[in-house]
């Protein structure tokens, strides 16, 4: 399991900079397309920096604050990765000992990034 950092404050599964979810899915840009449910053709998703990224498994918390009914936050989260060109993915999971998903404010995924990501092209 991968150690967690989340700066995404307005996510429903945010909790003291921890994650509630057990496990989340990053996703990149393929031809205009930034996440899983919008995927390019071939599946795979691009990136060349951590900006070309994003937490798919974002939620914006709604009115009021609620939050999830899974309010345990944890900082160990598996972590299934669809950006093929981070050097820390291996078989769609990513390998990272720790990761960091930035995004403050976010109101969609699109708003959010993994700040661990290396592009295997540098």
């Amino acid at each position: 399991m991968t150690r967690l950092d989340c700066t995404v404050t307005s996510c429903l599964y945010n909790k003291e900079h921890c994650c509630c979810k057990d496990n989340i899915e990053v996703g990149g840009v393929s031809g205009g397309f930034r996440n899983s449910a919008q995927e390019a053709p071939s599946g795979e998703n691009h990136a060349r920096h951590s900006r070309d990224t994003c937490c798919v498994s974002f939620r914006e918390r709604g009115e009021g604050g609620v939050r999830s009914s899974v309010d345990i936050p944890t900082k160990n989260t598996d972590v299934a990765c669809r950006v093929m060109e981070c050097t820390f993915n291996a078989g769609c999971h990513c390998q990272a000992k720790h990761i960091g998903i930035a995004g403050g404010a976010a109101c969609d995924c699109d708003d959010t990034e993994c700040t661990t990501f290396r592009c295997k092209c540098d």
